[in-house]
């Protein structure tokens, strides 16, 4: 079964050591994983959401929806500026609540660190020592 990305980058911050967690990274390379990083750290992509943690409910562990993030990302476009501009905010912090409370809870928060641009436990530097071949604009 296939991790899940909030699974990846929990394993990540939980290591200590800069040279496994590239390892790790390197080792779980993926069109998502490399995408959240994008979210996080591309400065060409701006949100179109409110600063702060919307209100959500969290859902139940029991759940088992790891793999749905892998799903979600082709929906990320509607969440940034120039993505959707017929989408009205409200509309759209609508659709990010819901998205939020339909993904594991692990994967929930770490788009919530991507909103806020910080990663917990894994920097832009390391994501570009990672991979070098990932473009995240001026930085």
């Amino acid at each position: 079964m296939k991790k899940g990305i909030g699974e990846i980058f929990n394993e990540i911050r939980d290591e200590k050591v800069k040279n496994k967690k590239i390892k790790l990274l390197q080792a779980n390379d993926s069109i998502t994983l490399r995408g959240v990083c994008e979210l996080a750290y591309d400065t060409r992509l701006t949100w179109a959401l409110p600063e702060g943690r919307p209100p959500y409910t969290p859902l139940d562990k029991s759940f088992d929806a790891q793999g749905h993030l892998y799903s979600e990302m082709r929906r990320m476009y509607l969440y940034f500026e120039g993505g959707n501009d017929n989408l009205k905010p409200l509309r759209r912090e609508t659709i990010f609540v819901n998205t939020l409370e339909e993904l594991d809870p692990d994967d929930a928060e770490l788009l919530l660190q991507c909103k806020e641009r910080k990663i917990k436990g894994c920097t832009r530097k390391l994501v570009q020592e990672a991979f070098p071949d990932l473009q995240l604009g001026p930085k």
